[in-house]
């Protein structure tokens, strides 16, 4: 039997992207042998039109879910009958069928070659615009895009350039030694994607830096780093600084805040990767020697570098790997846990956690929607997965930092409640963690009671029992990844690290729970 011909004819109710609707299908009949069944009649059209659009830089995904003879629209075809069972040579078919635009593919990039990325933070005053000044007019050694995130009535330009105040649109000036300024009102995807497109023009850039002026929590950048892959693809957050005026700063945690308002402060040192302890040469050495004590009592693990006037190395402002689970392992988390306990004044030993359960902070003001978790979960290879869902806020790393003041029921007095509010904790442990336990675990403190802490992040690196490889968890409240990393040495001990910064940590509880998760 011969060949057939076929028309195709596309139900006007579907909306056909344009180089759909330049094609004229009755001169371009779709010839398939009688022996084709009619699902793949269905492929090939769905072929050609993602072809066509393909064609014209608009790519489209086509699914068909219904086909008939057009002249018989009264029954639709069986995908499993022959196309001779239904069609002579010369008719049209219609179909109906889904077209969406085709999700972007991105060229795989080596975390260590795509571009870093550090967000800067710090309250006002603290000196974030005199290191900004340094960077774009005065150093020479690295090349940095600068991205303010301007939300304020004073835009950048006019304390560092001298220029008009910048409109409403978003404005790229590049600075005498190629360094950049880009001011972002609103969409910071649009800044990046402004450094990038720069970046394809020629434009030699080092390193991104974003500036958040007016948004003090660090955490939705951190967020579009973590969510979208139209940024992860190319760039790399590498970490998160905090400018921190020795002077000041004690005030600033000190703030009394509303109890659905957030201490922005308290905020900028908990989510940090480095602090820079800035304006020293403006307070006593006892006073510095306890605000470095006060920072360190918030965040365990931040590096804190001395500074007069905003200047550090420039070295110290990139290369952080803060936010690359590839790097984790080459972190020193046993070292940082001895240090979390000398710093928690009381030996708080293991614990560990993920999120707060009903997903909401009370000191935190985003929306984060309810509950339910990020899905540690699914299928990692571990008898179904680890399960159990990192809950509404997830991850943080905590152990207690303050001064350890407790009346006879255990409780943290009022006296060191501000040092006690934001602590770290780590866990180390050597031994294989099953997996269905570590789900059970996940899923509990998913569902952290409030009286128990919120975890704000966290970072983990997992001996699971049968898995060849080392676990890597990381997690910034509400958003958590994780990956396998190099594999277990044939004889190198199966030690769990996991490090936290959270609020109220209840360390027994957790401690507890995460030694049950350990093979006997």
């Amino acid at each position: 039997m011969a060949d057939l011909n076929l028309t195709c004819f596309l139900h006007p109710s579907m909306r056909l992207p344009a180089p759909l609707q330049a094609i004229d299908f009755k001169a371009s009949p779709f010839t398939v042998p009688p022996t084709f069944n009619v699902m793949e009649l269905m492929e090939k059209v769905e072929a050609f039109v993602e072809q066509v659009c393909n064609a014209e830089n608009q790519p489209v995904q086509f699914q068909i879910q219904v086909m008939w003879n057009t002249k018989n629209n009264k029954k639709a075809l069986n995908p499993g009958d022959k196309v001779s069972q239904h069609f002579a040579d010369g008719d049209t078919f219609g179909c109906h069928g889904d077209i969406v635009e085709a999700p972007k593919s991105y060229p795989k990039i080596p975390e260590e070659d795509k571009l870093p990325v550090t967000i800067l933070t710090g309250f006002l005053g603290a000196g974030k615009t005199t290191l900004l000044n340094y960077i774009l007019q005065e150093q020479t050694e690295k090349k940095i895009a600068v991205i303010e995130n301007e939300f304020g009535e004073v835009s950048i330009d006019d304390a560092l350039l001298k220029k008009d105040k910048l409109a409403l649109a978003e404005k790229i000036v590049v600075m005498d030694n190629g360094c950049m300024c880009c001011t972002v009102r609103g969409d910071l995807l649009e800044g990046l994607r402004q450094i990038i497109d720069e970046m394809k023009k020629g434009a030699k850039i080092d390193q991104i830096m974003i500036e958040t002026t007016g948004m003090a929590d660090p955490v939705p950048i951190v967020r579009t780093f973590m969510t979208s892959e139209e940024v992860s693809h190319a760039l790399r957050l590498d970490g998160v600084i905090t400018v921190a005026d020795a002077k000041h700063i004690l005030a600033r945690l000190d703030d009394e805040v509303e109890a659905d308002k957030v201490n922005e402060a308290y905020q900028q040192v908990a989510f940090c990767d480095k602090i820079l302890l800035n304006k020293l040469d403006l307070v006593s050495p006892d006073h510095a020697i306890a605000v470095k004590e006060r920072l360190r009592s918030i965040n365990a693990y931040a590096k804190i570098l001395p500074a007069v006037k905003s200047r550090v190395k420039m070295s110290e402002l990139t290369n952080l790997r803060a936010h690359d689970m590839s790097n984790f392992i080459n972190e020193d988390i046993e070292k940082e846990a001895e240090e979390a306990e000398e710093h928690g004044h009381g030996g708080h030993g293991h614990g560990s956690g993920h999120g707060h359960g009903d997903g909401h902070d009370p000191d935190c003001k985003e929306d984060h929607g309810h509950g339910g978790g990020h899905g540690h979960g699914g299928a990692h290879g571990h008898d179904g997965g680890h399960g159990g869902g990192h809950g509404g806020h997830g991850g943080g790393h905590g152990t207690g930092h303050g001064h350890g003041h407790k009346d006879a029921d255990g409780h943290v007095s009022k006296k060191s409640r501000h040092d006690s509010r934001v602590n770290s904790m780590a866990c180390v442990r050597e031994g294989e963690i099953l997996p269905q336990k570590l789900g059970a675990f996940m899923q509990k403190l998913g569902q952290l009671p409030k009286e128990k802490g919120v975890i704000f992040r966290i970072k983990g690196i997992l001996a699971v029992k049968d898995h060849p490889f080392k676990h890597v968890f990381h997690a910034v409240m509400d958003v958590s990844d994780e990956d396998d990393a190099e594999p277990w040495g044939p004889n190198e001990k199966k030690v769990s690290k996991m490090v936290f910064i959270g609020k109220g940590l209840d360390h027994k509880y957790i401690r507890d729970n995460f030694e049950q998760i350990f093979e006997k």
